[in-house]
């Protein structure tokens, strides 16, 4: 019941400023060039945000009623990481991306349900942390395992907060995940993700000073 609450909560906003903008279009935007630009900026952000919700309400839902299959594979997790930090680049070039990447990294996956993984960290870094501040991906391949970190220099997390992330629809600032977006529900995903192919995550973070996620998957021996 709870989860119905916050997914409609999380609908509702959405829709209630595309029908504020829609009303202000029909009342003065006809004949305000500034306005009709405004409210279609408005309206195509905000389409975005609930089509992007409503993908994320239909994994986890696909996820608790066990539809979702895995189609694992054999590839080498550096190799993920570098495409995706080299998309992300050409997206932000405000932050700077740093990797340090230990290869080969072999792991046994869905290849993309792990990135969906990997992204989901990546963009939650970017959306915690300064521009022209570094975000670090790091790949190290230990015996048995292979780590997977993304640290950041972001506002950080308060240590009593830390056993909530992975919550759906959890947010740890709501005034500050209003501005940065989000729905709170990306960590719950990457979590359920990473259990499925036998993995777990560690998570460092202090206030003002960062956040530091590091993903443990087992290696392909």
């Amino acid at each position: 019941m709870r989860f119905v609450s916050d997914a409609s909560h999380e609908l509702r906003t959405p829709i209630s400023v595309i029908q504020g903008y829609v009303n202000l279009l029909d009342r003065w935007g006809k004949n305000d060039e500034k306005t009709m630009q405004e409210s279609i900026d408005a309206i195509k952000s905000e389409t975005e945000n609930m089509k992007e919700l409503v993908e994320q309400l239909l994994f986890l839902a696909r996820g608790d009623n066990g539809t979702i299959q895995l189609h694992k594979q054999d590839f080498d997790a550096c190799d993920v990481v570098e495409e995706i930090v080299s998309e992300t680049q050409m997206i932000d070039p405000k932050h700077i991306f740093e990797m340090d990447l230990n290869k080969p990294a072999h792991i046994n996956a869905d290849k993309q349900l792990f990135k969906q993984v990997i992204r989901i960290l990546v963009d939650n870094s970017i959306k915690y942390t300064p521009k022209e501040e570094k975000i670090l991906i790091r790949i190290i391949s230990e015996e048995g395992s292979v780590r997977i970190t993304v640290q950041d220099n972001g506002i950080g997390i308060a240590p009593e907060e830390l056993p909530d992330i992975f919550d759906r629809f959890y947010r740890s600032d709501e005034s500050r995940a209003r501005k940065t977006g989000g729905s709170g529900i990306g960590l719950s995903i990457a979590k359920w993700i990473v259990e499925r192919h036998g993995g777990y995550f560690e998570v460092w973070s202090r206030v003002d000073i960062g956040t530091r996620i590091t993903i443990d998957i087992p290696k392909i021996t």
